[in-house]
């Protein structure tokens, strides 16, 4: 059972009384500490609006409006989501999987984490996992409270000059052995005033502004930084960064990662660039060069989304990728969803063809590990494995991983 000075702040809507006082209760007894209900989606984004602050998690179905010109579920996400009113939903429906989960993939696509989905009628048992788990997230890493940060386009520019972006690296460990191979670098903004500021706070913004590569710069430069004092600490594993579609047509990007990697007495091996799906399958000359060049220097290439694009075989041949890392879309909860598993399966069987190592992304729970195992996944990343944590943490993780349970 979630502790009681969890914080989780929930709210339920139902348009039966007589449920939604059950989940109500269900949820007090899960740890919430604050308990909102709504009868209906409009009544929800009223209170919502009302809040100081966003709320963590928003139990609600997704159901079609019952008068004309009402609001309806999928709508209600979508606002939500716009305006940041929640970190976190749950979906609670007799609706079927595949309706599902396309309103979790449009939820996520405008910015809303998706804690899960259960049948209805809820009760204890498919309701306690996945308040457990948000309460265990929750005490990882700081939930989204980006409503009371203003963030300007003048506030990034600073920061870049700065150096206030960090990384937090989120560890991946091999299937087979539990050997940690790799971390990913996770962009974290550290401002000295408010502190560390969530990514939903800044990331949106510096995409549209075409800041997100100075970001991107600032964060390559302090991993590697680290990969070289794990190194020294007898910690030899790899580090990935995400690139952006636009940091590809950045004409000296090789030279740049290569540099640095001279600077920190990294070897490029060990440097592992990471590119969207859509990045991968490009037919811009600019970026298929950049990616070349980049494997020709030694430096792995991974894609990452992978089995959510649009990409054929002969296309994402084109260019020496080393890895995939299957998107998290089609890895987290997918036990529970046999629909799904041909696709998961089918994009693991095209990674082992064209000879790339397989990374599952958004691995949360003992039965995600199970299956990706069975289904021959190489490596793992998630909250099952581990949290993101600062490069100061990484040393300390690692030496004693062994002694946790896989």
């Amino acid at each position: 059972m979630a502790e009681s000075g969890s914080g989780l702040r929930v709210l339920i809507i139902d348009e039966q009384s007589v449920t939604r006082r059950m989940a109500v209760k269900m949820v007090r007894d899960c740890g919430a500490a604050e308990i909102l209900e709504a009868e209906n989606v409009e009544h929800a984004l009223t209170m919502l609006d009302a809040q100081k602050r966003a709320v963590d998690l928003v139990i609600t179905d997704v159901k079609a409006g019952d008068v004309a010109g009402a609001m309806d579920g999928v709508e209600f996400v979508r606002r939500i989501a716009e305006r940041r009113l929640a970190a976190n939903i749950l979906i609670a429906s007799a609706l079927d999987d595949s309706i599902i989960r396309s309103i979790e993939t449009m939820a996520k696509g405008f910015g809303l984490d998706v804690a899960g989905h259960v049948k209805r009628p809820i009760s204890p048992e498919n309701l306690r996992p996945v308040i457990v788990r948000l309460v265990a997230r929750r005490a990882a890493a700081p939930l989204l409270r980006s409503r009371a940060v203003h963030v300007s386009v003048e506030d990034l520019r600073h920061a870049i000059a700065q150096k206030q972006f960090v990384p937090h690296f989120q560890p991946r460990v091999r299937a087979s052995d539990g050997e940690v191979t790799a971390v990913e670098a996770l962009i974290r903004w550290r401002h000295p005033e408010r502190g560390l500021v969530p990514p939903g706070a800044f990331i949106p913004l510096a995409d549209r502004t075409g800041l997100i590569d100075g970001i991107t710069d600032v964060v390559l430069e302090k991993s590697i930084n680290w990969a070289r004092v794990w190194l020294d600490a007898g910690i030899d594993i790899a580090v990935s960064v995400n690139l952006t579609e636009n940091a590809l047509n950045q004409p000296r990007l090789p030279e740049r990662i290569a540099e640095l990697a001279k600077q920190h007495g990294v070897a490029h091996e060990r440097i592992v660039l990471e590119v969207t799906e859509s990045a991968a399958i490009t037919e811009f000359a600019s970026s298929l060069e950049a990616l070349a060049r980049l494997r020709i220097m030694g430096f792995g290439l991974s894609i990452d989304d992978f089995g959510t694009g649009m990409g054929t075989a002969e296309q994402l041949a084109r260019t020496s990728f080393t890895e995939v890392k299957i998107d998290q879309a089609l890895v987290t909860g997918v036990f529970e969803q046999p629909q799904f598993f041909g696709l998961l399966e089918s994009s693991l069987k095209l990674a082992k063809r064209l000879g790339l190592k397989t990374v599952a992304e958004g691995v949360e729970a003992q039965e995600d590990w199970d299956l990706l195992s069975r289904l021959g996944c190489d490596e793992m990343q998630g909250y099952h494995v581990a949290r993101p944590m600062p490069g100061e943490e990484v040393e300390g993780w690692v030496k004693g991983w062994h002694r946790e349970a896989l």
